[in-house]
């Protein structure tokens, strides 16, 4: 008797699903050979899961309706969470420079081909759109702010493998940096004023709990002031462009609501 194929359901029929598939198992490889385990690893692991779900809940409504496309805006925050994930990973030397380009490439084509069912939720074509996929840079890497984060992401690196005994503090560090630098990306991918601010304060509270780690290892005698200086610099003038962006993004809103 002839054996009948299994029919697929409505989120495999998408060529986008087939593409994340192949994402996700690309960055449980990346999990499972990192060099040490980091909490930007357990990040990454969840915001894939999230595009998953996020996907399949999405092409569960109505084509062309207002719930498909916020569904399309989470997954696209969660590929720029990944993404950052991997920058993280990069910079603390987790993960080589060709798992962490494979990464970004395979996030980079998914991102374009969200942008593709938002389109079409907008417009409202049943359809799946494709974008083109241009260069791999995630747009909130051309932002100043993400870039002085991750560098304070690579200076804290440095600075806890320098520390005999190894600090208490060393876990907290680690989530604090890799909490602002998350949170903007993922706030940048967001599109309505309201969401990108509630993730750049995230952040800003973020970079505020690593300067008082930094403090509180100086007053324990783990450290100098005159060491943590320049750590302490960069993660201020994180807040402060934290704060100039929140700021704007309100003025913005207040003439343009």
């Amino acid at each position: 008797m002839r054996k009948q194929s299994q029919k697929k359901l409505p989120h495999e029929q998408l060529d986008i699903y087939g593409v994340y598939l192949e994402t996700a198992s690309l960055c449980s490889d990346i999990v499972a050979e990192a060099a040490c385990p980091i909490v930007a690893l357990d990040h990454l692991d969840r915001a894939m899961e999230s595009i998953g779900v996020n996907l399949m809940r999405g092409n569960g409504q109505p084509a062309g309706s207002a719930s498909r496309a916020n569904y399309m805006d989470v997954c696209i925050g969660s590929t720029h969470e990944c993404a950052a994930s991997l920058d993280v990973c990069l910079a603390k030397r987790v993960i080589d420079e060709s798992s962490h380009t494979a990464g970004t490439q395979n996030l980079w084509r998914i991102r374009g081909m969200l942008l593709g069912l938002k389109r079409a939720c907008v417009s409202r074509v049943v359809r799946e759109q494709h974008t083109p996929y241009g260069t791999s840079m995630f747009p909130f890497a051309a932002l100043d702010m993400y870039q002085v984060s991750l560098d304070g992401v690579r200076w804290i690196q440095q600075f806890v493998e320098e520390l005999t005994p190894r600090s208490r503090t060393q876990r907290k560090l680690d989530t604090s940096t890799t909490g602002t630098v998350l949170n903007i990306a993922e706030g940048h991918g967001r599109k309505a004023v309201a969401d990108q601010n509630r993730f750049m304060r995230t952040a800003q509270e973020h970079a505020y709990q690593a300067l008082l780690l930094l403090d509180l290892m100086a007053a324990r005698y783990e450290t100098t002031e005159s060491r943590i200086a320049e750590g302490k610099a960069k993660q201020v003038r994180v807040i402060t462009m934290l704060h100039a962006w929140c700021e704007r993004n309100e003025q913005r809103n207040d003439l343009h609501p």
